[in-house]
């Protein structure tokens, strides 16, 4: 009874994911604009009231750092998406859905197997699924999947020493360059556990291999599954659905990535992966120096329509454990990984701006307690323009997150954008909790959040 009621689990989540559920998503620039006028007006009337000058007057000159990145992520919100259509796979070539696993979240794996099972049928003539996992697994399990299971010998060691998540990743690689699979018809789609392909996920893939002449490419990816079981770390996860839809977009578009990208919702042409490898040392952070040695080699990028289709995590120390893993990440990018000087610049930029969230975080709140004149116009409608743009990543976020998982998301919408002073209070408490623990992060390794 047990197993079938995980397989009726399973079975609601993969068939629910559509096309035409993913098209009733609607990013609404106008109400983009609606908070940024609402901000300014603010901005403005608050301006002209005379308040007495505070120490705090001068602070708010903090929150003018965050323009830079907010300015891209209002140029990414002016990019518009290609309509998706149904296709079927009309060129020869072959799609490797890649599930990297440690085996902690069976159900959750059988989930995004059964996925790949149900929609890449429909569509692609040419599939295969793979799992990665570790030699010392539950291979009772692992065999009772309709997958090709490679069990990452536990001796394997590559010549860079890599660890944790990429060393498995680069057996598999090495797996398809011993097997002649590198080729220019080969494609790999890699996937987390807990991730479960829909429709428009496979009419994706279809579209970037048959429409696009670009080597890699990165999408959206939602958190609808299980959406709301813990409210604030859903609430939270609205940002990143927002930051994928604006400025990862637009990397995308442009065709190079520095910013950083998501290690699943990622699509690969094999002799790319084969060459570039995933052979970096011992780092928490494979994905963000993959994306920067393929920009690197000169590959370029596209943007992967459809959504992936994922869950956050269940519990606030969850939600902080995971935070704290993609800091240690860049904090290894930066101390232990040879790559460009470029890259590690934006990562250090990156965190910095992270790390700044927290106190900037506090000026908000004492802001509020105890209103304080802005330091000048100019900085005011600065400061204005990048709370506006935030907000609205949430707003849309939300309104991805909520749509997919078929729930009413106006009043909770609302709600999403009330909580934001803690929502933002979690994010960079996270940043800090990562930074203070890094020393003895290599007695914990590389922490796997169940889902």
């Amino acid at each position: 009874m047990a197993s079938q009621r995980i397989q009726e689990r399973i079975e609601e989540f993969w068939r629910q994911y559509t096309l035409e559920r993913s098209q009733a998503v609607r990013v609404s620039r106008g109400m983009f604009l609606v908070f940024v006028f609402s901000a300014l007006l603010f901005t403005w009337m608050t301006f002209t009231t005379r308040k007495p000058w505070s120490p705090l007057t001068e602070a708010k000159y903090l929150w003018d750092v965050f323009l830079p990145v907010t300015l891209l992520s209002a140029w990414g919100l002016t990019v518009k998406e290609d309509k998706l259509r149904r296709r079927v796979q009309s060129g020869g070539y072959t799609v490797i859905f890649q599930v990297v696993t440690r085996g902690v979240n069976k159900e959750a794996v059988l989930r995004s197997v059964s996925s790949v099972l149900y929609w890449a049928p429909k569509y692609l003539r040419n599939f295969q699924v793979w799992v990665v996992t570790e030699e010392d697994a539950d291979r009772d399990f692992f065999d009772s999947l309709e997958a090709r299971v490679l069990y990452v010998p536990r001796d394997y060691s590559t010549p860079m020493g890599s660890r944790f998540k990429t060393r498995a990743l680069h057996y598999a690689s090495r797996v398809r360059v011993e097997e002649g699979l590198n080729r220019r018809d080969v494609w790999v789609y890699f996937m987390d556990e807990e991730s479960v392909v829909g429709e428009d996920t496979v009419l994706g893939i279809i579209s970037f291999v048959e429409d696009q002449d670009r080597e890699v490419g990165q999408g959206v990816i939602t958190y609808p599954n299980f959406w709301g079981r813990n409210l604030l770390v859903s609430y939270q996860d609205s940002l990143r659905v927002g930051d994928d839809m604006s400025r990862f977009r637009l990397q995308a578009k442009l065709g190079k990535v520095y910013l950083g990208h998501h290690g699943s919702h990622l699509l690969v042409r094999a002799d790319v992966e084969g060459k570039v490898g995933w052979d970096f040392g011992s780092v928490r952070a494979e994905d963000a120096v993959f994306g920067g040695s393929v920009t690197a080699e000169g590959y370029r990028w596209g943007f992967l329509q459809g959504f992936l289709y994922e869950q956050s995590p269940f519990t606030l120390q969850d939600f902080l454990r995971q935070r704290r893993r993609w800091v240690w990440g860049k904090l290894d990018l930066m101390r232990r990984v040879r790559t460009s000087r470029k890259l590690k610049l934006i990562h250090v930029l990156d965190l910095s701006l992270w790390l700044l969230s927290l106190p900037s975080e506090v000026l908000a709140i004492l802001n509020l307690v105890y209103p304080t004149p802005m330091p000048g116009l100019i900085p005011s409608l600065i400061s204005s323009f990048s709370f506006a743009t935030v907000l609205y990543l949430y707003w849309l976020g939300h309104n991805v997150n909520a749509t997919l998982a078929g729930s009413k998301w106006f009043p909770s919408a609302l709600l999403n954008i009330a909580l934001v002073p803690v929502l933002g209070g979690m994010e960079a408490l996270s940043a800090w909790y990562g930074l203070l623990t890094y020393r003895r992060s290599w007695r914990i390794g590389f922490e796997i959040i169940r889902k």
